[in-house]
């Protein structure tokens, strides 16, 4: 079996090293590589993976805030409006693949919370749908949604053909789109971003961090989809060779950050609130999701 997969990852590399497209100056699993060598991870697999670390190092959790947060998340639950199927009043439903129970509520939950006027979201499809119904439902229609995704195929087959004519689609890369998309934002707003999640070269997670966030206003909300609590992304997927990494960059971004805050983590009040879901929000616990919300902070006036 070992002779087998040395095989398979020889034709990798030497494919990869013949690609001019892609090239390999170290094979993959060296430590030069951006891919990890999966004994390495098997070995170190507990620490990697330690999920019961209730704090971090140089970053913030605010437990209370988010505890905070979340009884007014539970005082919107009754109201949710979604059932598992999309249906002929809402374009959303719980069963897919893409944006499901824990990350949609959350969701609606935030539009409820904080009111906002306009939202950009980057990389749509499944969150949009329940966005646009939240949106109906309790805003009246009135939130200025714009949608950035440079393959919009789902994004259209999901949403209604009004909406193609009354929603702006902007089809581009985020590395292409105008920087005023996102200043246009301001207090109580919402940036909407579940991008590539690769931090490489010329990335969208890359420009995302680097050109955007710092250009943020004041009280605008951030959400990261696919952001699993303690920033590290289960074993499965990594075993699957998922190579992301922008949960690491986020981490990193977050550590001593004065400026941006976190407001609400679902996967760490789900492992560590877990009896108040299974009370008050247990659709929650159905599919858990992975959504962090961060809000850059107002500056006082003596500073």
């Amino acid at each position: 079996m070992k002779k087998i997969v040395r095989s398979l990852k020889d034709k990798i590399n030497k494919v990869g090293a013949d690609d001019e497209k892609s090239p390999l100056w170290r094979a993959l699993g060296h430590f030069y590589s951006p891919v990890a060598n999966i004994e390495d991870i098997k070995a170190d697999e507990e620490r990697i993976f330690n999920r019961d670390r209730r704090t971090l190092p140089g970053i913030g959790l605010n437990e209370d805030k988010q505890l905070a947060v979340l009884e007014e998340f539970a005082s919107f639950y009754d109201d949710i409006p979604f059932g598992d199927e999309p249906s002929d009043k809402m374009r959303y439903g719980f069963l897919n693949g893409g944006y499901s129970y824990s990350d949609a509520i959350s969701l609606y939950s935030m539009m409820r919370r904080v009111k906002p006027k306009r939202i950009v979201e980057v990389g749509s499809g499944y969150s949009s749908c329940c966005m646009l119904d939240t949106n109906d439902a309790f805003f009246n229609g009135d939130i200025d949604i714009r949608f950035v995704e440079p393959y919009p195929q789902l994004l259209k087959s999901l949403v209604r053909p009004s909406d193609l004519e009354t929603r702006e689609i902007i089809e581009k890369r985020v590395q292409d789109v105008d920087i005023e998309v996102f200043t246009s934002l301001q207090e109580n707003d919402i940036l909407f971003v579940d991008s590539t999640h690769v931090s490489r070269v010329g990335s969208d997670v890359n420009h995302m961090f680097f050109e955007i966030l710092p250009h943020i206003n004041e009280g605008v909300y951030v959400h990261f989809h696919d952001i699993h609590y303690p920033f590290e992304y289960p074993e499965h997927w990594v075993y699957q060779g998922r190579w992301w990494t922008e949960t690491y960059l986020l981490r990193a971004f977050l550590e001593f950050n004065s400026d941006f805050e976190i407001v609400y983590t679902n996967t760490f009040m789900q492992r560590f609130h877990r009896e108040f879901f299974e009370e008050r929000m247990p659709l929650c616990l159905k599919n858990q999701g992975a959504s962090i919300w961060l809000r850059r902070k107002k500056k006082s006036a003596e500073e």
